[in-house]
Protein backbone atom coordinates (compact mmCIF):
# COMPACT_ATOMS: atom_id res chain seq x y z
CA UNK A 1 0.00 0.00 0.00
CA UNK A 2 2.90 2.28 -0.64
CA UNK A 3 1.88 3.69 -4.00
CA UNK A 4 -0.73 6.37 -4.33
CA UNK A 5 -2.98 4.26 -6.48
CA UNK A 6 -3.48 1.82 -3.61
CA UNK A 7 -4.02 4.49 -0.97
CA UNK A 8 -7.80 4.27 -1.18
CA UNK A 9 -10.46 2.77 1.00
CA UNK A 10 -11.24 -0.19 -1.23
CA UNK A 11 -7.64 -1.39 -0.97
CA UNK A 12 -7.87 -1.19 2.81
CA UNK A 13 -11.20 -3.04 2.84
CA UNK A 14 -9.69 -5.77 0.67
CA UNK A 15 -6.96 -6.21 3.28
CA UNK A 16 -9.46 -6.26 6.16
CA UNK A 17 -11.61 -8.76 4.30
CA UNK A 18 -15.25 -9.74 4.67
CA UNK A 19 -16.42 -11.33 7.93
CA UNK A 20 -17.85 -10.72 11.40
CA UNK A 21 -17.38 -6.95 11.28
CA UNK A 22 -19.81 -6.55 8.38
CA UNK A 23 -22.39 -8.95 9.90
CA UNK A 24 -24.36 -6.37 11.99
CA UNK A 25 -24.70 -4.05 8.99
CA UNK A 26 -25.90 -6.86 6.74
CA UNK A 27 -28.33 -8.00 9.44
CA UNK A 28 -29.70 -4.44 9.64
CA UNK A 29 -30.31 -4.37 5.88
CA UNK A 30 -32.09 -7.73 6.07
CA UNK A 31 -34.32 -6.52 8.92
CA UNK A 32 -35.16 -3.35 7.01
CA UNK A 33 -35.96 -5.47 3.94
CA UNK A 34 -38.37 -7.50 6.08
CA UNK A 35 -40.48 -4.37 6.57
CA UNK A 36 -40.99 -3.58 2.90
CA UNK A 37 -43.37 -6.37 1.79
CA UNK A 38 -46.02 -5.41 4.36
CA UNK A 39 -46.13 -1.84 3.01
CA UNK A 40 -45.10 -1.97 -0.65
CA UNK A 41 -47.04 -5.05 -1.81
CA UNK A 42 -49.22 -5.60 1.25
CA UNK A 43 -52.35 -3.90 -0.08
CA UNK A 44 -53.91 -7.15 -1.40
CA UNK A 45 -54.04 -8.36 2.22
CA UNK A 46 -54.24 -5.15 4.30
CA UNK A 47 -56.79 -3.27 2.21
CA UNK A 48 -58.43 -6.10 0.31
CA UNK A 49 -62.02 -5.54 -0.85
CA UNK A 50 -64.61 -7.81 0.80
CA UNK A 51 -67.87 -9.05 -0.75
CA UNK A 52 -70.71 -7.07 0.80
CA UNK A 53 -74.40 -6.31 0.55
CA UNK A 54 -76.39 -3.21 1.38
CA UNK A 55 -79.84 -2.66 2.86
CA UNK A 56 -82.09 0.07 4.27
CA UNK A 57 -82.17 0.56 8.05
CA UNK A 58 -85.84 -0.38 8.21
CA UNK A 59 -85.49 -3.43 5.93
CA UNK A 60 -84.88 -6.69 7.77
CA UNK A 61 -83.87 -8.58 4.63
CA UNK A 62 -80.78 -7.12 3.03
CA UNK A 63 -80.55 -6.68 -0.71
CA UNK A 64 -78.17 -9.41 -1.90
CA UNK A 65 -74.95 -8.54 -3.62
CA UNK A 66 -75.02 -9.40 -7.29
CA UNK A 67 -71.84 -10.17 -9.14
CA UNK A 68 -69.50 -12.86 -10.38
CA UNK A 69 -66.12 -11.68 -9.14
CA UNK A 70 -64.28 -11.62 -5.85
CA UNK A 71 -65.16 -7.96 -5.27
CA UNK A 72 -68.82 -7.18 -5.86
CA UNK A 73 -69.73 -3.53 -6.20
CA UNK A 74 -73.53 -3.37 -6.13
CA UNK A 75 -74.99 -0.59 -4.00
CA UNK A 76 -78.54 0.53 -3.44
CA UNK A 77 -79.89 3.24 -5.79
CA UNK A 78 -79.51 6.87 -4.78
CA UNK A 79 -82.79 8.70 -4.01
CA UNK A 80 -83.53 11.54 -6.42
CA UNK A 81 -84.72 15.04 -5.51
CA UNK A 82 -88.33 13.82 -5.04
CA UNK A 83 -87.39 11.07 -2.63
CA UNK A 84 -87.81 8.32 -5.21
CA UNK A 85 -85.13 5.79 -5.88
CA UNK A 86 -83.30 6.23 -9.16
CA UNK A 87 -82.51 3.24 -11.30
CA UNK A 88 -79.19 1.47 -10.98
CA UNK A 89 -77.02 -0.19 -13.54
CA UNK A 90 -78.00 -3.72 -14.40
CA UNK A 91 -76.30 -6.75 -12.91
CA UNK A 92 -73.57 -8.48 -14.91
CA UNK A 93 -74.56 -11.10 -17.41
CA UNK A 94 -74.69 -14.65 -16.00
CA UNK A 95 -74.26 -13.23 -12.50
CA UNK A 96 -75.08 -15.18 -9.38
CA UNK A 97 -76.45 -14.07 -6.03
CA UNK A 98 -73.72 -14.51 -3.43
CA UNK A 99 -75.17 -15.46 -0.08
CA UNK A 100 -73.46 -14.13 3.04
CA UNK A 101 -73.13 -16.20 6.21
CA UNK A 102 -76.00 -15.79 8.65
CA UNK A 103 -73.58 -14.63 11.36
CA UNK A 104 -72.44 -11.53 9.47
CA UNK A 105 -72.68 -8.29 11.42
CA UNK A 106 -74.70 -5.36 10.12
CA UNK A 107 -73.01 -1.93 10.25
CA UNK A 108 -74.67 1.47 10.03
CA UNK A 109 -72.94 3.88 7.65
CA UNK A 110 -73.42 7.47 6.51
CA UNK A 111 -73.61 6.48 2.83
CA UNK A 112 -76.86 7.11 1.00
CA UNK A 113 -76.35 4.18 -1.33
CA UNK A 114 -75.51 1.79 1.51
CA UNK A 115 -77.05 2.87 4.84
CA UNK A 116 -76.55 -0.61 6.30
CA UNK A 117 -73.77 -2.87 5.12
CA UNK A 118 -72.77 -6.49 5.75
CA UNK A 119 -69.42 -8.01 4.77
CA UNK A 120 -68.53 -11.57 3.91
CA UNK A 121 -65.71 -12.24 6.37
CA UNK A 122 -64.98 -15.78 5.20
CA UNK A 123 -61.62 -14.67 3.67
CA UNK A 124 -60.70 -11.62 5.74
CA UNK A 125 -62.15 -10.70 9.12
CA UNK A 126 -61.12 -7.05 8.79
CA UNK A 127 -59.39 -4.87 6.20
CA UNK A 128 -58.92 -1.14 5.74
CA UNK A 129 -61.74 -1.12 3.21
CA UNK A 130 -64.22 -2.93 5.43
CA UNK A 131 -63.33 -0.99 8.59
CA UNK A 132 -63.90 2.43 7.01
CA UNK A 133 -66.53 1.29 4.45
CA UNK A 134 -64.60 2.37 1.36
CA UNK A 135 -67.28 1.16 -1.04
CA UNK A 136 -70.08 2.67 -3.14
CA UNK A 137 -69.65 6.46 -3.15
CA UNK A 138 -66.50 6.10 -1.01
CA UNK A 139 -64.87 3.69 -3.44
CA UNK A 140 -62.63 6.42 -4.86
CA UNK A 141 -60.78 6.51 -1.52
CA UNK A 142 -59.49 2.94 -1.87
CA UNK A 143 -56.22 3.74 -3.75
CA UNK A 144 -55.20 6.35 -1.15
CA UNK A 145 -53.94 3.74 1.30
CA UNK A 146 -51.25 2.61 -1.16
CA UNK A 147 -50.60 6.02 -2.71
CA UNK A 148 -49.85 7.70 0.63
CA UNK A 149 -47.06 5.23 1.32
CA UNK A 150 -45.44 5.96 -2.06
CA UNK A 151 -45.71 9.69 -1.43
CA UNK A 152 -44.05 9.20 1.94
CA UNK A 153 -41.28 7.25 0.24
CA UNK A 154 -40.51 10.26 -1.95
CA UNK A 155 -40.16 12.55 1.07
CA UNK A 156 -38.21 9.83 2.86
CA UNK A 157 -35.69 9.78 0.03
CA UNK A 158 -34.93 13.43 0.73
CA UNK A 159 -34.77 12.91 4.49
CA UNK A 160 -32.74 9.71 4.44
CA UNK A 161 -30.19 11.02 1.97
CA UNK A 162 -29.67 14.36 3.71
CA UNK A 163 -29.46 12.96 7.25
CA UNK A 164 -27.27 10.08 6.12
CA UNK A 165 -24.68 12.40 4.59
CA UNK A 166 -24.86 15.01 7.34
CA UNK A 167 -25.04 12.97 10.57
CA UNK A 168 -23.82 9.58 9.38
CA UNK A 169 -25.30 6.30 8.22
CA UNK A 170 -25.66 4.83 11.71
CA UNK A 171 -27.32 7.89 13.23
CA UNK A 172 -29.75 8.16 10.32
CA UNK A 173 -30.73 4.50 10.77
CA UNK A 174 -31.27 5.04 14.51
CA UNK A 175 -33.55 8.02 13.92
CA UNK A 176 -35.45 6.13 11.24
CA UNK A 177 -36.08 2.98 13.27
CA UNK A 178 -37.30 4.79 16.40
CA UNK A 179 -39.68 6.89 14.31
CA UNK A 180 -40.82 3.87 12.31
CA UNK A 181 -41.76 1.83 15.40
CA UNK A 182 -43.78 4.71 16.85
CA UNK A 183 -45.61 5.28 13.56
CA UNK A 184 -46.49 1.59 13.12
CA UNK A 185 -47.87 1.36 16.68
CA UNK A 186 -49.96 4.51 16.13
CA UNK A 187 -51.25 3.14 12.81
CA UNK A 188 -52.33 -0.13 14.44
CA UNK A 189 -54.50 1.66 17.00
CA UNK A 190 -55.88 4.63 15.08
CA UNK A 191 -59.62 4.88 14.50
CA UNK A 192 -59.49 7.81 12.06
CA UNK A 193 -59.07 7.20 8.32
CA UNK A 194 -57.53 10.66 7.62
CA UNK A 195 -55.04 10.09 10.43
CA UNK A 196 -54.33 6.62 9.02
CA UNK A 197 -53.38 8.23 5.69
CA UNK A 198 -51.06 10.68 7.46
CA UNK A 199 -49.41 7.78 9.26
CA UNK A 200 -49.01 5.93 5.96
CA UNK A 201 -47.05 8.93 4.64
CA UNK A 202 -44.87 8.85 7.73
CA UNK A 203 -44.36 5.11 7.26
CA UNK A 204 -42.95 5.78 3.81
CA UNK A 205 -40.72 8.56 5.16
CA UNK A 206 -39.30 6.46 8.01
CA UNK A 207 -38.94 3.36 5.83
CA UNK A 208 -36.77 5.17 3.29
CA UNK A 209 -34.86 6.85 6.13
CA UNK A 210 -33.86 3.36 7.27
CA UNK A 211 -33.15 1.83 3.86
CA UNK A 212 -30.92 4.48 2.30
CA UNK A 213 -28.28 4.78 5.06
CA UNK A 214 -28.29 1.04 5.86
CA UNK A 215 -27.87 0.12 2.20
CA UNK A 216 -25.15 2.74 1.67
CA UNK A 217 -23.21 1.52 4.69
CA UNK A 218 -23.49 -2.12 3.61
CA UNK A 219 -21.94 -1.35 0.23
CA UNK A 220 -19.36 1.05 1.69
CA UNK A 221 -18.09 -1.57 4.15
CA UNK A 222 -17.91 -4.42 1.62
CA UNK A 223 -14.67 -5.09 -0.34
CA UNK A 224 -15.03 -4.48 -4.07
CA UNK A 225 -14.57 -8.16 -4.98
CA UNK A 226 -17.61 -9.11 -2.84
CA UNK A 227 -19.76 -6.04 -3.51
CA UNK A 228 -21.66 -7.44 -6.50
CA UNK A 229 -22.52 -10.67 -4.74
CA UNK A 230 -23.52 -8.95 -1.50
CA UNK A 231 -25.53 -6.26 -3.26
CA UNK A 232 -27.48 -8.78 -5.30
CA UNK A 233 -28.12 -11.27 -2.49
CA UNK A 234 -29.28 -8.51 -0.13
CA UNK A 235 -32.30 -8.16 -2.40
CA UNK A 236 -33.26 -11.79 -1.85
CA UNK A 237 -34.54 -11.32 1.75
CA UNK A 238 -37.19 -8.94 0.37
CA UNK A 239 -38.43 -11.61 -2.04
CA UNK A 240 -38.31 -14.25 0.68
CA UNK A 241 -40.32 -12.15 3.12
CA UNK A 242 -42.93 -11.43 0.45
CA UNK A 243 -43.54 -15.18 0.47
CA UNK A 244 -43.46 -15.26 4.29
CA UNK A 245 -45.88 -12.32 4.40
CA UNK A 246 -48.39 -14.21 2.25
CA UNK A 247 -48.17 -17.19 4.61
CA UNK A 248 -48.60 -15.07 7.74
CA UNK A 249 -51.50 -13.28 6.04
CA UNK A 250 -53.15 -16.63 5.40
CA UNK A 251 -53.04 -17.34 9.15
CA UNK A 252 -53.91 -13.83 10.39
CA UNK A 253 -56.92 -12.37 8.58
CA UNK A 254 -57.23 -9.04 10.50
CA UNK A 255 -55.19 -6.20 9.00
CA UNK A 256 -54.18 -4.64 12.33
CA UNK A 257 -52.81 -7.86 13.85
CA UNK A 258 -51.18 -8.81 10.56
CA UNK A 259 -49.36 -5.50 10.37
CA UNK A 260 -48.17 -5.65 14.00
CA UNK A 261 -46.89 -9.23 13.68
CA UNK A 262 -45.04 -8.55 10.41
CA UNK A 263 -43.52 -5.30 11.73
CA UNK A 264 -42.43 -6.81 15.06
CA UNK A 265 -38.96 -7.91 13.76
CA UNK A 266 -38.08 -4.21 13.38
CA UNK A 267 -37.63 -4.10 17.17
CA UNK A 268 -34.39 -6.05 16.71
CA UNK A 269 -32.96 -3.03 14.90
CA UNK A 270 -32.83 -1.10 18.18
CA UNK A 271 -30.04 -3.11 19.88
CA UNK A 272 -28.43 -3.75 16.51
CA UNK A 273 -28.07 -0.09 15.52
CA UNK A 274 -27.34 1.29 19.00
CA UNK A 275 -24.94 -1.40 20.28
CA UNK A 276 -23.53 -3.69 17.57
CA UNK A 277 -23.15 -1.56 14.44
CA UNK A 278 -20.28 0.83 13.79
CA UNK A 279 -20.47 4.07 11.88
CA UNK A 280 -19.27 3.89 8.28
CA UNK A 281 -15.49 4.45 8.48
CA UNK A 282 -15.47 5.66 4.89
CA UNK A 283 -17.91 8.43 5.86
CA UNK A 284 -15.85 9.24 8.98
CA UNK A 285 -12.74 9.74 6.86
CA UNK A 286 -14.67 12.04 4.54
CA UNK A 287 -15.75 14.11 7.55
CA UNK A 288 -12.16 14.44 8.75
CA UNK A 289 -12.74 12.27 11.83
CA UNK A 290 -9.57 10.22 11.54
CA UNK A 291 -9.49 9.11 15.19
CA UNK A 292 -13.04 7.73 15.03
CA UNK A 293 -12.34 6.02 11.71
CA UNK A 294 -9.17 4.45 13.11
CA UNK A 295 -11.04 3.17 16.17
CA UNK A 296 -13.74 1.56 13.99
CA UNK A 297 -11.22 0.00 11.61
CA UNK A 298 -9.16 -1.42 14.48
CA UNK A 299 -12.29 -3.21 15.62
CA UNK A 300 -12.85 -4.41 12.04
CA UNK A 301 -9.31 -5.80 11.85
CA UNK A 302 -9.80 -7.60 15.15
CA UNK A 303 -13.20 -9.10 14.30
CA UNK A 304 -12.14 -10.22 10.82
CA UNK A 305 -8.76 -11.46 12.11
CA UNK A 306 -6.93 -9.53 9.41
CA UNK A 307 -3.28 -8.56 9.26
CA UNK A 308 -2.07 -5.24 7.83
CA UNK A 309 1.25 -4.73 6.07
CA UNK A 310 1.54 -1.19 7.49
CA UNK A 311 0.18 0.65 10.50
CA UNK A 312 -3.49 1.52 10.35
CA UNK A 313 -2.85 5.10 11.47
CA UNK A 314 -0.46 5.79 8.58
CA UNK A 315 -2.83 4.17 6.09
CA UNK A 316 -5.76 6.27 7.31
CA UNK A 317 -3.59 9.40 7.13
CA UNK A 318 -2.74 8.68 3.47
CA UNK A 319 -6.39 8.04 2.61
CA UNK A 320 -7.41 11.18 4.50
CA UNK A 321 -4.87 13.28 2.61
CA UNK A 322 -5.77 11.78 -0.78
CA UNK A 323 -9.53 12.21 -0.29
CA UNK A 324 -9.27 15.92 0.59
CA UNK A 325 -12.05 15.84 3.20
CA UNK A 326 -13.50 18.79 5.04
CA UNK A 327 -11.68 19.82 8.21
CA UNK A 328 -13.08 18.27 11.37
CA UNK A 329 -15.93 20.29 12.79
CA UNK A 330 -16.59 22.11 9.55
CA UNK A 331 -19.99 21.36 8.14
CA UNK A 332 -20.46 20.98 4.42
CA UNK A 333 -24.24 21.20 4.45
CA UNK A 334 -24.89 24.92 4.44
CA UNK A 335 -27.02 26.20 1.60
CA UNK A 336 -24.04 27.95 0.03
CA UNK A 337 -21.83 24.87 0.25
CA UNK A 338 -24.58 22.60 -1.11
CA UNK A 339 -25.08 24.90 -4.10
CA UNK A 340 -21.33 25.07 -4.66
CA UNK A 341 -21.07 21.28 -4.62
CA UNK A 342 -24.07 20.91 -6.94
CA UNK A 343 -22.57 23.34 -9.46
CA UNK A 344 -19.23 21.51 -9.31
CA UNK A 345 -21.01 18.25 -10.08
CA UNK A 346 -22.93 19.76 -12.98
CA UNK A 347 -19.74 21.21 -14.47
CA UNK A 348 -18.19 17.75 -14.55
CA UNK A 349 -19.22 15.96 -17.81
CA UNK A 350 -19.23 12.47 -16.29
CA UNK A 351 -21.07 13.54 -13.12
CA UNK A 352 -23.56 15.58 -15.14
CA UNK A 353 -24.34 12.51 -17.22
CA UNK A 354 -24.83 10.39 -14.09
CA UNK A 355 -27.15 12.98 -12.52
CA UNK A 356 -29.29 13.22 -15.67
CA UNK A 357 -29.37 9.58 -16.80
CA UNK A 358 -29.74 7.58 -13.58
CA UNK A 359 -33.03 9.24 -12.48
CA UNK A 360 -34.59 8.49 -15.87
CA UNK A 361 -33.39 4.89 -15.68
CA UNK A 362 -34.80 4.42 -12.17
CA UNK A 363 -38.12 6.03 -13.08
CA UNK A 364 -38.63 3.76 -16.10
CA UNK A 365 -37.49 0.63 -14.29
CA UNK A 366 -39.53 1.23 -11.12
CA UNK A 367 -42.66 2.10 -13.06
CA UNK A 368 -42.22 -0.97 -15.23
CA UNK A 369 -41.48 -3.32 -12.31
CA UNK A 370 -44.56 -2.49 -10.25
CA UNK A 371 -46.85 -2.05 -13.26
CA UNK A 372 -46.09 -5.57 -14.50
CA UNK A 373 -46.55 -6.96 -10.98
CA UNK A 374 -49.96 -5.31 -10.69
CA UNK A 375 -50.93 -6.54 -14.14
CA UNK A 376 -49.95 -10.10 -13.17
CA UNK A 377 -52.47 -9.86 -10.33
CA UNK A 378 -55.25 -10.39 -12.87
CA UNK A 379 -54.03 -13.97 -13.29
CA UNK A 380 -54.89 -14.96 -9.70
CA UNK A 381 -57.13 -12.12 -8.51
CA UNK A 382 -59.47 -14.55 -6.71
CA UNK A 383 -56.67 -15.73 -4.41
CA UNK A 384 -54.76 -12.77 -2.92
CA UNK A 385 -52.49 -15.02 -0.82
CA UNK A 386 -51.35 -16.97 -3.87
CA UNK A 387 -50.78 -13.76 -5.83
CA UNK A 388 -48.56 -12.22 -3.15
CA UNK A 389 -46.64 -15.49 -2.85
CA UNK A 390 -46.11 -15.76 -6.62
CA UNK A 391 -44.81 -12.20 -6.83
CA UNK A 392 -42.17 -13.06 -4.24
CA UNK A 393 -41.25 -16.29 -6.03
CA UNK A 394 -40.81 -14.47 -9.34
CA UNK A 395 -38.69 -11.72 -7.81
CA UNK A 396 -36.51 -14.11 -5.81
CA UNK A 397 -35.95 -16.40 -8.79
CA UNK A 398 -34.83 -13.44 -10.88
CA UNK A 399 -32.25 -12.44 -8.25
CA UNK A 400 -30.89 -16.00 -7.95
CA UNK A 401 -30.60 -16.31 -11.72
CA UNK A 402 -28.87 -12.94 -12.15
CA UNK A 403 -26.46 -13.13 -9.19
CA UNK A 404 -23.98 -15.63 -10.74
CA UNK A 405 -23.70 -13.38 -13.80
CA UNK A 406 -22.29 -10.53 -11.69
CA UNK A 407 -19.02 -12.43 -11.21
CA UNK A 408 -18.03 -12.11 -14.87
CA UNK A 409 -20.38 -9.51 -16.42
CA UNK A 410 -20.43 -5.77 -15.87
CA UNK A 411 -23.24 -3.78 -14.33
CA UNK A 412 -24.16 -2.08 -17.59
CA UNK A 413 -24.47 -5.36 -19.46
CA UNK A 414 -26.71 -6.99 -16.85
CA UNK A 415 -29.02 -3.98 -16.48
CA UNK A 416 -29.06 -3.06 -20.18
CA UNK A 417 -29.52 -6.56 -21.61
CA UNK A 418 -32.06 -7.44 -18.92
CA UNK A 419 -34.19 -4.44 -19.81
CA UNK A 420 -33.82 -4.80 -23.58
CA UNK A 421 -34.58 -8.54 -23.75
CA UNK A 422 -37.36 -8.12 -21.17
CA UNK A 423 -38.92 -5.43 -23.36
CA UNK A 424 -38.77 -7.75 -26.38
CA UNK A 425 -40.68 -10.42 -24.44
CA UNK A 426 -43.37 -7.88 -23.50
CA UNK A 427 -43.77 -6.92 -27.17
CA UNK A 428 -43.85 -10.57 -28.28
CA UNK A 429 -46.94 -10.96 -26.11
CA UNK A 430 -48.81 -8.90 -28.73
CA UNK A 431 -48.33 -11.43 -31.54
CA UNK A 432 -49.57 -14.45 -29.54
CA UNK A 433 -53.22 -15.37 -29.90
CA UNK A 434 -55.52 -15.32 -26.89
CA UNK A 435 -56.05 -19.04 -27.41
CA UNK A 436 -52.50 -19.65 -26.14
CA UNK A 437 -53.00 -18.01 -22.77
CA UNK A 438 -50.25 -20.07 -21.14
CA UNK A 439 -47.75 -18.86 -23.75
CA UNK A 440 -48.75 -15.22 -23.27
CA UNK A 441 -48.38 -15.54 -19.50
CA UNK A 442 -45.00 -17.26 -19.93
CA UNK A 443 -43.70 -14.38 -22.09
CA UNK A 444 -44.86 -11.80 -19.55
CA UNK A 445 -43.31 -13.72 -16.66
CA UNK A 446 -39.95 -14.12 -18.45
CA UNK A 447 -39.96 -10.40 -19.15
CA UNK A 448 -40.73 -9.71 -15.50
CA UNK A 449 -37.89 -12.00 -14.35
CA UNK A 450 -35.40 -10.09 -16.48
CA UNK A 451 -36.66 -6.69 -15.35
CA UNK A 452 -36.63 -7.76 -11.68
CA UNK A 453 -33.05 -9.03 -11.97
CA UNK A 454 -31.80 -5.84 -13.62
CA UNK A 455 -33.74 -3.80 -11.07
CA UNK A 456 -31.86 -5.47 -8.21
CA UNK A 457 -28.57 -4.94 -10.04
CA UNK A 458 -29.31 -1.22 -10.08
CA UNK A 459 -29.34 -1.23 -6.27
CA UNK A 460 -25.66 -2.14 -6.51
CA UNK A 461 -24.86 -0.02 -9.56
CA UNK A 462 -26.59 3.20 -8.46
CA UNK A 463 -24.67 3.84 -5.20
CA UNK A 464 -21.37 2.97 -6.91
CA UNK A 465 -21.80 5.86 -9.35
CA UNK A 466 -21.90 8.55 -6.64
CA UNK A 467 -18.94 9.60 -4.45
CA UNK A 468 -18.96 8.93 -0.71
CA UNK A 469 -19.37 12.62 0.10
CA UNK A 470 -22.77 12.60 -1.64
CA UNK A 471 -23.63 8.91 -1.92
CA UNK A 472 -26.64 8.94 0.39
CA UNK A 473 -28.07 12.01 -1.32
CA UNK A 474 -27.36 10.61 -4.78
CA UNK A 475 -28.91 7.25 -3.92
CA UNK A 476 -31.85 9.09 -2.35
CA UNK A 477 -32.32 11.09 -5.54
CA UNK A 478 -32.55 8.03 -7.77
CA UNK A 479 -34.82 6.18 -5.31
CA UNK A 480 -37.02 9.29 -5.25
CA UNK A 481 -37.46 8.97 -9.00
CA UNK A 482 -38.12 5.27 -8.48
CA UNK A 483 -40.87 6.17 -5.99
CA UNK A 484 -42.37 8.48 -8.60
CA UNK A 485 -42.37 5.53 -11.00
CA UNK A 486 -44.18 3.42 -8.42
CA UNK A 487 -46.86 6.10 -8.20
CA UNK A 488 -47.32 6.14 -11.97
CA UNK A 489 -47.57 2.36 -12.36
CA UNK A 490 -51.31 2.10 -11.51
CA UNK A 491 -52.04 4.67 -14.23
CA UNK A 492 -50.30 2.47 -16.78
CA UNK A 493 -51.89 -0.73 -15.56
CA UNK A 494 -55.49 0.40 -15.30
CA UNK A 495 -56.01 3.51 -17.43
CA UNK A 496 -54.02 2.51 -20.52
CA UNK A 497 -55.79 -0.85 -20.57
CA UNK A 498 -59.07 1.05 -21.04
CA UNK A 499 -57.77 2.74 -24.18
CA UNK A 500 -56.78 -0.40 -26.10
CA UNK A 501 -55.95 -4.03 -25.37
CA UNK A 502 -52.40 -3.56 -26.68
CA UNK A 503 -51.63 -0.34 -24.78
CA UNK A 504 -50.15 -1.94 -21.65
CA UNK A 505 -47.80 -4.44 -23.39
CA UNK A 506 -46.55 -1.77 -25.78
CA UNK A 507 -45.91 0.63 -22.90
CA UNK A 508 -44.09 -2.05 -20.90
CA UNK A 509 -41.92 -3.08 -23.85
CA UNK A 510 -41.04 0.43 -24.99
CA UNK A 511 -40.23 1.58 -21.44
CA UNK A 512 -37.84 -1.35 -20.97
CA UNK A 513 -36.11 -0.83 -24.32
CA UNK A 514 -35.84 2.93 -23.75
CA UNK A 515 -34.26 2.31 -20.35
CA UNK A 516 -31.71 -0.06 -21.90
CA UNK A 517 -30.59 2.67 -24.32
CA UNK A 518 -29.41 4.83 -21.39
CA UNK A 519 -26.83 2.33 -20.09
CA UNK A 520 -24.04 3.04 -22.65
CA UNK A 521 -23.97 6.63 -21.38
CA UNK A 522 -22.92 5.53 -17.87
CA UNK A 523 -19.47 4.32 -16.75
CA UNK A 524 -18.83 0.72 -15.72
CA UNK A 525 -18.12 0.20 -11.99
CA UNK A 526 -17.41 -3.54 -11.82
CA UNK A 527 -14.05 -4.22 -10.12
CA UNK A 528 -13.58 -0.47 -9.70
CA UNK A 529 -12.99 1.20 -6.30
CA UNK A 530 -15.96 3.16 -4.99
CA UNK A 531 -15.29 6.87 -5.57
CA UNK A 532 -14.95 9.03 -2.47
CA UNK A 533 -14.84 12.47 -4.11
CA UNK A 534 -15.76 14.12 -7.38
CA UNK A 535 -12.11 13.81 -8.39
CA UNK A 536 -12.33 10.04 -7.95
CA UNK A 537 -15.40 9.89 -10.20
CA UNK A 538 -13.61 11.80 -12.92
CA UNK A 539 -10.34 9.86 -12.65
CA UNK A 540 -11.19 6.29 -11.62
CA UNK A 541 -14.53 5.70 -13.30
CA UNK A 542 -13.57 7.47 -16.51
CA UNK A 543 -10.26 5.60 -16.54
CA UNK A 544 -12.13 2.35 -16.08
CA UNK A 545 -14.46 3.26 -18.94
CA UNK A 546 -11.51 4.02 -21.22
CA UNK A 547 -9.74 0.84 -20.19
CA UNK A 548 -12.82 -1.22 -21.03
CA UNK A 549 -13.09 0.53 -24.41
CA UNK A 550 -9.41 -0.13 -25.18
CA UNK A 551 -9.85 -3.80 -24.25
CA UNK A 552 -12.75 -4.08 -26.67
CA UNK A 553 -10.63 -2.48 -29.40
CA UNK A 554 -7.77 -4.89 -28.74
CA UNK A 555 -10.11 -7.86 -28.94
CA UNK A 556 -11.53 -6.49 -32.17
CA UNK A 557 -8.07 -6.00 -33.68
CA UNK A 558 -7.10 -9.57 -32.75
CA UNK A 559 -10.21 -10.87 -34.46
CA UNK A 560 -9.40 -8.84 -37.59
CA UNK A 561 -5.87 -10.30 -37.62
CA UNK A 562 -7.22 -13.82 -37.41
CA UNK A 563 -9.70 -13.15 -40.19
CA UNK A 564 -6.95 -11.84 -42.46
CA UNK A 565 -5.04 -15.11 -42.08
CA UNK A 566 -2.02 -13.60 -40.33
Amino acid sequence: MDNNEDDDFDSLLSTIGFGRWQSPTLAAVILVAMQYPIHLVGSPLLSAPLPYRCSHPDNASATPVIGSSYFNDHCLPFPDDHGKEATTEGAPVNSTVLELPLSTERHLTSMKSCPVIEYNTSIFTSTVISEWHLVCENKHLQPLFQMMYNIGGIFGSFAGGHVGDKWGRRRSLQIGIVSYILVVIAMAFTSSFPFLLILRILTGVTGQSMLIPAWSQALESTPSRHRSLVGMLLGFPYSLFVIVFSGVGYLIRSWRYLMLVCCAPSLALLPLSFSLMDESPRWLVQQGRQDDATKVLKRAVKLNKASLTSSLESTIAKIHQASDPKPEGETSFSVRESLRQAMAYLRSPIMRTIILVTPLLWFLQSCLYLAVAINANNFNSSNPFLYVCLSGVMDGSAILLMTPLTTFLGRRIIVGVGLFVGGIFFLLDLVVSEEYFWLKMTLVMIGFFLVAGSFQMNYVYGPELFPTEARSRGFAFVTLMGGTGFMCSPVITYNLAKLAWWAAPVTFGCAAILGSFTLPLLPETRNQPMPDTLKDVEEKLVKGKRKAANTEKEIGSCDDTKDSGV
